[in-house]
Formats: structure tokens, sequence, C-alpha cells
């Protein structure tokens, strides 16, 4: 009897887990993926979260932190117990933090490997999605999350100097190559064809980001050309770095705007 509860024991486990993603399964099952605090990035099944009375189902929604028990399974983990402890339940009525937030964690489960523990990851994600249920701006939420995660996992930009002569990179629209990871002096631009010009404005910006995090660029008020000169320049190189497209912030904006078309 000893040995049994023994095994029993050595099977199950706890871990804080923030849900990125699930898919259906059967008449009652859904496979979740999950990022947790403990063991990463992890791929588990949630049998019979999709029943009405469910007790398991209204704690593994999108985005949602939850407090999970596990057992080791022959070739899914299965959750056996949940317990919100935070819902962020704001950015599924919100159409802005909902797309961003999609784009967050799309951006997390393409860049990260599975069961590879990493807090600091986890502390991030788990931060930035209370900052957008809260209401904070989501680009500036954002930005911050896509580099800060870029340089948690050792993809840091350089956005000092010369990716390749390495000499200082002076007051001017200098050419950012996503293959070599940083921007080019006028001496070596034209290296990598296809290479986007960043304007001196949002070098400032990527640079106070890098240097101060989201409070350094949380109140500055930027305009529209700048966003959206930031978000292509950042996402071009996640897109290099995943080596895949990353569609939800495209569907979130032929969402908004057919949504905006509508109440005119």
């Amino acid at each position: 009897m000893a040995k049994e509860t023994s095994r029993t024991t050595d099977r199950l486990y706890r871990c804080d887990a923030i849900v990125l993603g699930r898919m259906d399964l059967g008449e009652a099952d859904r496979i979740l993926t999950l990022y947790s605090r403990q063991h990463g990035k992890l791929r588990v099944i949630a049998k019979g979260a999709r029943r009405p009375l469910s007790r398991l189902g209204p704690h593994l929604e999108y985005f949602s932190r939850s407090r999970l028990m596990l057992a080791r399974g022959r070739d899914l983990d299965v959750v056996t117990g949940a317990e919100t402890e935070d819902a962020h339940l704001a950015i599924r009525d919100d159409l802005d933090a909902f797309g961003h937030a999609s784009h967050i964690v799309e951006i997390l489960t393409r860049l990260t490997e599975d069961r590879q523990e990493n807090v600091a990851v986890f502390e991030l994600l788990s931060s930035s999605l209370r900052l957008l249920a809260d209401g904070v701006d989501a680009f500036h939420v954002t930005r911050h999350f896509e580099l800060a995660l870029l340089v948690l996992l050792g993809y840091r930009p350089e956005l000092y100097h010369c990716i390749d002569c390495r000499a200082d990179l002076p007051p001017a629209p200098h050419q950012f190559a996503s293959t070599l990871g940083g921007f080019l002096c006028d001496c070596c631009r034209g290296r990598e064809p296809g290479s986007r010009i960043v304007s001196v404005d949002a070098q400032k910006y990527l640079r106070a980001l890098d240097r101060g995090g989201l409070s350094a660029t949380i109140r500055l008020s930027i305009g529209n050309s700048l966003r959206e000169e930031l978000e292509g320049t950042l996402g071009a190189y996640l897109r290099h770095i995943a080596e895949r497209d990353l569609g939800s912030l495209r569907i979130w904006r032929e969402l908004r705007d057919g949504s905006a078309e509508r109440s005119r």
C-alpha cells in the first residue's frame, strides 16, 4: 500500500500556468498549450473540460493564470485540478487588448521549446497580460514584451553599434537588418537587401525601451506612423527568428477595421 501511494504521489505535480492556446479533442476534452512557472511550455489534456458542468473548464480559458494539479501521462499529462489565480477577464471584452494578448502568446509559443523552465519569461507574460487587462496602452505593453522576450531568450538586437563593423551609430536613420539582428552604419548599409530604414525617433524609442523598460516609454505620446514603424521593425525581426509569419496582429487589424467600418 505504501509503495502504491508513493507511485501515485510521484505521478502528481502542481504548477502555476497561463493558457496560451487550446484545441478541442473528441466530444468533451481539450488539449491545452500552457506556459508554466516551473516547467516552461507544456501541452496537456483536460478531460471533460468542454462539458457544461465541468469543474475544470472555467479555470482554463484563454489567457487565464491558474494553479493546476497534473498527473503524468504516457503522451500528454492530464489536468486533474485547477484554481484560477487571475482570469484577466477584461482582455476578452476589449478588442485591442485581446488582439495584442493573442500576439503576445503567439510569439511566446513560436519562440520557446517545450519544458524549458524560465521563470523570468513566465513573470514577463503574467505582468504583460495583467497590464493589458488593466487597460494600459496595448502598443507600449506589446513592444515592451517583444523586446524583453528577445533579450530573455538570447536574441537581443544590437541597437547601439553597427552589427557588422561595430562602429558607434550616429543620430541618423539607419538600416535594420533582421537577418543579422541589428543596425548597419552608412558604410555597411546595403549589405542585406530588403532590410528596412529605421527613423531616428524609432531608434530612440527602442533604446529607451532597452535601457529603461516599460516605465521609460509608457507615457510617450507617439503618432500612428511611428507606431507602425516600430511594430514593423520588431515584427520583421521576430518573424526571422520564428521562421514563419505571425498572424495575430494582422487578424486583429482586420477585425478592428471591420468594426470601425460597420460603426460608421
